[in-house]
């Protein structure tokens, strides 16, 4: 029995973010990523169209993942505390397993063309609009069940979404590589936010002893 659709749309999608992730976006032929994919070159063109619009599809597929997840994480019940603490393990987890995608998205991206870029964009200024709500929800949870420290909302949930995309860009580009950041950045947010600071430390809302 053969394939269905939407299999060999998965098997193109991943076949190219493997290839674009090794090779670059200009450096892959589709040629290769349907050879890569055990499809005709034909059927990667009746999917995607242009290779611009695969590479569309990479990033969209990797953030809608990453914003369902982020929500599932924060959506357990609990503190607004333990729901930014999940909300922030996966998000760095999710660098580690889809780290060929986030490659992708980070590396490749500028390589979109003017108008491809101008269609695309305002729906990808939504998606990041709504992972920066996820982290909103987290800290008015915590600020009204008492554990997180009174912030200024918007801007601490933009703050924290742009920590974790600088993870992302340095790990990508091989600027950093340390074996505890994860942890490091826990802490980090935990003495900035959280009303017991450190486990045993517990603080005001004024953030004082």
């Amino acid at each position: 029995m053969g394939k269905s659709k939407m299999s060999r749309k998965d098997d193109i999608l991943s076949a190219a973010t493997e290839l674009f992730a090794v090779q670059g976006f200009n450096g892959t032929a589709t040629s290769e990523i349907a050879a890569r994919a055990g499809v005709a070159q034909g059927t990667v063109f009746h999917h995607f169209k242009s290779k611009e619009n695969l590479l569309v599809a990479i990033c969209d597929q990797l953030v809608q993942d990453y914003v369902s997840g982020l929500l599932a994480a924060a959506e357990v019940p609990g503190t607004g505390w333990e729901a930014l603490e999940r909300a922030l393990r996966f998000a760095l987890d999710f660098l580690d397993e889809r780290s060929d995608s986030i490659s992708v998205a980070i590396r490749e991206t500028p390589f979109l063309k003017g108008e491809t870029y101008k269609r695309h964009h305002p729906h990808f200024q939504e998606l990041m609009g709504r992972i920066i709500l996820v982290y909103e929800g987290c800290l008015r949870r915590g600020e009204e069940d008492g554990s997180i420290l009174p912030v200024k909302v918007r801007e601490s949930a933009f703050f924290l979404h742009m920590l974790i995309n600088g993870v992302h860009y340095s790990r990508v580009h091989d600027v950093l590589e340390a074996p505890e950041m994860k942890s490091d950045i826990i802490e980090f947010v935990r003495r900035s936010l959280s009303s017991e600071g450190t486990p045993g430390e517990k603080r005001g809302a004024g953030g004082g002893e």
